[in-house]
């Protein structure tokens, strides 16, 4: 560095480039060993570097949907891998290394959270944004980031870097009892409807009428959910399955899918009964069956 050739020279330039050395050691705040007053101060570098970061988790803690927070996950990694690469090029003062390996190794970290995250979101491993989100704030690379940024903070480097509010992680897996009405209606008729859920996962079965929920009805794997008092009428069919029943949003937030049988079926006085399966042969020499998304099939 040419602060130490300069520092060792003789004579009174010497001396003058010593001083100026010295007021640059006390105004930034930590290091033995400062870079030349013409330089960055590292407060200063570490803001630059993490600022989009930071603005990217922040969009990400924003996001509405999980599409959004794919996208703004996709973003916070490319920054992540940005800023660590500029930290590790950029002059660290004295006593500042160790938390700087353990920043960059953190930002590195993150962006391999982010790409695994925001792929779990596509691939409908993870479908609801509230998990999704309490995943990302509970990841080893953002609690890594947070302690080698208190680190520096220590060795009078602060940024204005924060963690946003994410949801906390819920107890996994949630369901609901055999046989409970998500949505009830339709109850005035003398149809009844069995779901023999003979899938690898709880399932939640709908009837629909004109793109709209009439009745639902939650049936666990293995298990036979009834609905009665289903009126005459012609209905379509609808079922998503999964893992980990949200509630409130009336979604399953891991492994969803979302299936709709082709065909309307009619409720009738000669007819007051179906029987409905579902298991690893659907579409297969029975009802024919479509794929759906959680925009495109009806809310339970």
């Amino acid at each position: 560095m040419k602060s130490m050739r300069f520092a060792g020279s003789s004579g009174g330039a010497g001396l003058a480039v010593g001083g100026v050395l010295l007021l640059a050691a006390c105004s930034g705040g930590g290091g033995t060993a400062a870079p030349s007053a013409s330089a960055t101060p590292y407060g200063t570098v570490l803001g630059q570097a993490l600022e989009p970061v930071d603005s990217g988790l922040g969009k990400a803690a924003a996001a509405t949907t999980p599409a959004d927070l794919a996208k703004a996950l996709g973003v916070v990694g490319s920054n992540a891998g940005r800023a660590a690469r500029s930290l590790n090029s950029a002059v660290t003062p004295a006593g500042a290394e160790a938390a700087r390996t353990d920043l960059v190794n953190a930002l590195e970290a993150l962006t391999l959270e982010t790409s695994a995250l925001s792929a779990d979101i596509w691939s409908k491993k993870l479908c609801g944004l509230g998990v999704a989100q309490a995943r990302l704030g509970a990841g080893q690379a953002l609690q890594g980031v947070s302690a080698a940024l208190a680190k520096l903070t220590t060795a009078g480097y602060r940024t204005a870097f924060t963690v946003p509010q994410l949801p906390a992680p819920q107890p996994q897996p949630r369901s609901l009892e055999n046989g409970t009405m998500v949505r009830e209606g339709g109850k005035g008729g003398k149809g009844t409807l069995k779901f023999d859920n003979q899938g690898s996962n709880d399932a939640v079965f709908t009837l629909a009428q004109g793109g709209k929920s009439v009745a639902s009805v939650y049936a666990t794997k293995g298990r036979l959910a009834t609905v009665e008092g289903v009126e005459d009428g012609s209905y379509d069919f609808y079922y998503t399955t999964g893992v980990d029943w949200d509630s409130e949003a009336k979604q399953f937030t891991e492994n969803c899918q979302f299936i709709k049988y082709q065909e309307s079926y009619a409720f009738t006085p000669s007819v007051a009964a179906w029987n409905v399966v579902i298991g690893v042969n659907d579409g297969k020499g029975g009802a024919k069956i479509e794929g759906q998304t959680v925009n495109s099939a009806p809310q339970p």
